[in-house]
């Protein structure tokens, strides 16, 4: 039995991630899950959290997901991700704006955010904030 899988993480204007993982751990909507080579096929869909991978050198890595889709099958993992950025890419001072901007709009203060954005928009920039740590 295969050890190993592809993992393809694709954001709507790019590929984020490319290569052969052991495991991923993923934020779906009822929960994060497990997925290691050899899995069976499953689609689902995925919340605003971070994805967790190990490469095949035992590495882990961290992406943050906005959102979106996975699909599974027993040699490969795609996530079609609303959005996605690489936990080192992350601007921790970036998403703690977003968070308080939206927490103005839940207040109802003056916001660039609409007020009807506003949880989606803190649930993403909580993950963006602990996406960025978790990669560090």
């Amino acid at each position: 039995m295969a050890t190993s899988f592809e993992l393809s993480v694709v954001a709507p204007d790019r590929e984020v991630v490319g290569t052969q993982s052991t495991s991923v751990i993923a934020p779906g909507v009822d929960g994060y899950f497990g997925v290691w080579a050899g899995h069976v096929p499953v689609v689902s869909a995925l919340k605003p959290g971070i994805l967790e991978y190990i490469d095949e050198s035992g590495n882990r890595h961290h992406v943050y997901v906005g959102g979106g889709f996975v699909q599974v099958d027993s040699s490969k993992v795609t996530v079609l991700a609303d959005e996605a950025r690489l936990a080192s890419d992350l601007d921790v001072t970036e998403a703690e704006k977003v968070l308080e901007e939206a927490r103005k709009a839940l207040r109802g203060e003056d916001s660039t955010i609409a007020s009807e954005d506003a949880v989606t928009e803190i649930e993403r920039a909580t993950a963006r904030i602990r996406a960025a740590k978790a990669g560090k």
